[in-house]
């Protein structure tokens, strides 16, 4: 029986991984002719890869069509700072407002917490929104001028197949200490029912390194948070860090921590842009957003850490290989 249900379970995983689905009818490019959308980005983009994925997945749907496209950041991942935050919230509805764009599209929590709630709920101008993790009601969504993708991590899975790997039960998390990732770790306790045994929030990258030292010994395996809110993280010094200390199996369901865990589901930032673009054209073509429903993400990618299992005498079954994503840290970087 056993068998049969871990059968069943990597089927319906590889079934995700490859998963495409589409959640907006397509509209005529005409009526996006000379439209104008502007990106509201809560953290830093072009750098954050997240960021990124979500920007370039608008511009793969709207460019096409037409549509004119302004990009601003927040940088609330670097900046964590509530007065920041505020201020920085401030000067993107000043340049809203000088720009005066047809749709709105913002991504990630802080866009819609310090702006959209607080300047534009139920205003004349179209909002949608991408990248809220988990719970999108925090924010008063829906409006009746907005709607939206919330995003779902496959936490669940996650901490089970990482627990295959695992020598006992306990489960440790640890993140930064900012609004996005303590809100990813409610929720993955509220809305998935996850049970951690220990839970670490930090600031910096050296609060983070005698974390990590510690839950070696706290806990069974152990789910990582995001990188981008760590002050100080440098990639080739964390990597070497956690290549020299990893005992236990490590899991993450954000892209940018592909190199640092042992296996990671990740959401597809593009997906979250692709249909926030979408759903943009269809309130282009004259659509309102209140009748547009809220959605969630369906597609993900499975990635496996071959150093961390090389480290850890890990051996995966094949099936799962042949449809994960492989990292090496050499490879990447030739």
């Amino acid at each position: 029986m056993v068998f049969l249900i871990k059968k069943l379970v990597l089927f319906c995983l590889l079934a995700l991984f490859v998963s495409v689905t589409l959640y907006a009818q397509d509209v005529s490019v005409s009526s996006a002719k000379n439209g104008r959308v502007i990106i509201i980005d809560s953290y830093y983009y072009p750098i954050y890869d997240w960021a990124a994925g979500e920007v370039a997945g608008v511009r793969s749907v709207l460019e096409p069509a037409g549509v004119k496209i302004k990009v601003l950041s927040m940088d609330t991942k670097r900046h964590p700072e509530e007065a920041y935050i505020k201020a920085a919230a401030l000067k993107v509805k000043a340049e809203i407002e000088r720009w005066q764009p047809d749709v709105i599209i913002a991504f990630d929590d802080n866009a819609s917490k310090y702006l959209i709630q607080p300047y534009y709920k139920d205003s004349s101008i179209p909002v949608v929104f991408g990248g809220i993790n988990w719970d999108a009601s925090v924010y008063g969504y829906p409006y009746k001028n907005a709607t939206g993708m919330v995003e779902i991590s496959m936490i669940t899975e996650l901490v089970n197949e990482l627990g295959r790997y695992a020598k006992g039960d306990k489960l440790g998390v640890l993140a930064g200490n900012v609004i996005t990732d303590r809100k990813n770790v409610l929720n993955f306790e509220k809305k998935a029912g996850i049970k951690f045994n220990h839970k670490v929030f930090v600031a910096n990258a050296e609060q983070w390194k005698k974390a990590y030292l510690k839950l070696q010994d706290e806990v069974d395996f152990l789910i990582i948070e995001n990188s981008m809110s760590i002050v100080g993280w440098k990639p080739e010094e964390m990597h070497k860090f956690i290549m020299g200390h990893t005992r236990i199996p490590t899991g993450a369901v954000l892209t940018i921590m592909q190199p640092y865990v042992l296996i990671g589901f990740f959401e597809v930032p593009e997906e979250q842009g692709q249909y926030a673009a979408k759903t943009a054209l269809r309130i282009l073509a004259g659509e309102s957003p209140h009748n547009i429903p809220l959605v969630t993400n369906h597609q993900v990618t499975a990635s496996v850490n071959l150093d961390l299992a090389d480290k850890q005498g890990i051996i995966f079954e094949l099936e799962f290989l042949r449809n994960a994503k492989s990292f090496r840290w050499n490879t990447v970087r030739q």
